[in-house]
C-alpha cells in the first residue's frame, strides 16, 4: 500500500471513532517501513500524537505520502455561541450548520483517498440536550428530529463531493456506524464492557435496529454519488464490529484518565478491530485498480 500511495494523500475526517481508524492505518503502514527509516515518518508540524482537536497529518517522507485527520464529529459545521448569547438564547449552545462543511473541508478535497465518517454524535444526549440545536443558512431549528437532520447533512457531502472538480479522480468512502457494547448502562450510567473476553458467535440484532436508518442513508448517498461516475464506496463494517464487544479498551484508558472515569466501550484497542476495516478498505481500492496509473509512470 506505501508504495502504490506514493506521492499521494489518504485522508480521514470524522468522530473519534474515525481518528481510530487513522491510527490504525499509520500504524499498520509504519510497521511497513525499514527500521533504519522509521525516523523518516513523522508528525508534519511536529505535534503529539496524544492531540485530540484540529487535525493531524503523518508524513511518509520516503514514500512523499501523507496520512491525515481531520476532526469532524457532525462531518458538517458546527456553530458555538459566544456565552453572551448563551444568556439571550436560553439553552441554545451551539449550531449544527447541515447545509455547511468545516472550514476545513477543503483540505479533504485534494485527497487520492477519502474516508469519512460521522454518528456517535448523531443522539440526543450530543445535540438537544447539549443544547445543541439544527441551523440551515441562519435559521435555528429547534423541532427538527435526528433523522431529517442527518439526511441533510449526507445530501451536504454529496452536493459536495459531486461539485468537486480536485474529488473527480479520487478514491471516496464513507464508512457505516461502528457499535458501541455497554452493558447494564450507558457510557455515562455506569455501563461496561470489562466482562467481555470472547467474541460472540452470533449477534443479537441490536445494530441493526438501532443503525439500520442511518446505514441506509449513507449506503444511498454513496450509491448515488457513485451513479455519477464517481469512484464511491460504502464501507459497511457494522455487523462484523458489532460480533466484537471484547476489543474496547474498557477500564484501560490513555494515561493521566481519572481513575472513577466511565470505562470506554466504544473505541478500539490497538492493534484491533480498526485494523481490518482498514484491510478491507484496502482490498476496496485494490479491486478499483488503485495506484496502478501512478505505478505505470
Amino acid at each position: 500500500m506505501l508504495e502504490r500511495s506514493r506521492d499521494g494523500r489518504i485522508v480521514f475526517a470524522g468522530d473519534s471513532i474515525g481518528r481510530n481508524q487513522w491510527e490504525s492505518m499509520v500504524c499498520m503502514l509504519a510497521a511497513a517501513v525499514p527500521a533504519a527509516s522509521s525516523s523518516r515518518v513523522y508528525e508534519r508540524s511536529g505535534k503529539p500524537i496524544s492531540r485530540h482537536k484540529g487535525y493531524l497529518a503523518m508524513v511518509f517522507a520516503d514514500y512523499n505520502l501523507s496520512v491525515e485527520y481531520y476532526r469532524a464529529p457532525m462531518i458538517v459545521m458546527v456553530h458555538r455561541f459566544p456565552a453572551a448569547n448563551n444568556a439571550t438564547a436560553g439553552s441554545v449552545r451551539g449550531g449544527v450548520r447541515l447545509d455547511a462543511l468545516p472550514r476545513h473541508a477543503d483540505r479533504w478535497a485534494a485527497a487520492d483517498v477519502l474516508v469519512l465518517n460521522s454518528g456517535h454524535w448523531w443522539n440526543q444526549h450530543k445535540t438537544v440536550k447539549a443544547g445543541n440545536y439544527f441551523m440551515v443558512g441562519d435559521r435555528l431549528n429547534k423541532t427538527m428530529d435526528i433523522k431529517e437532520a442527518f439526511q441533510r447533512s449526507l445530501q451536504t457531502v454529496k452536493d459536495w463531493e459531486l461539485s468537486s472538480a480536485q474529488l473527480s479522480e479520487s478514491y471516496f468512502f464513507f464508512r457505516s456506524f461502528s457499535p458501541s457494547h455497554y452493558s447494564n448502562g450507558t457510557w455515562n450510567t455506569g455501563g461496561s464492557c470489562a466482562g467481555q473476553r470472547e467474541p460472540p458467535t452470533t449477534n443479537n440484532g441490536r445494530s441493526e435496529e438501532e443503525y439500520s436508518w442511518m446505514n441506509a442513508m449513507i449506503a444511498k448517498m454513496t450509491e448515488d454519488i457513485k451513479s455519477h461516475g464517481r469512484k464511491a464506496r460504502f464501507l459497511n463494517i457494522t455487523h462484523m464490529t458489532e460480533l466484537r464487544p471484547d476489543g474496547h479498551p474498557a477500564g484501560h484508558r490513555e494515561p493521566g484518565t481519572p481513575p472513577d472515569a466511565p470505562e470506554d466501550c466504544s473505541h478500539w484497542c490497538l492493534p484491533g478491530v480498526p485494523d481490518v476495516w482498514n484491510q478491507i478498505l484496502y482490498a476496496h481500492l485494490l479491486s478499483a485498480g488503485y495506484g496502478t496509473r501512478r505505478n505505470q509512470r
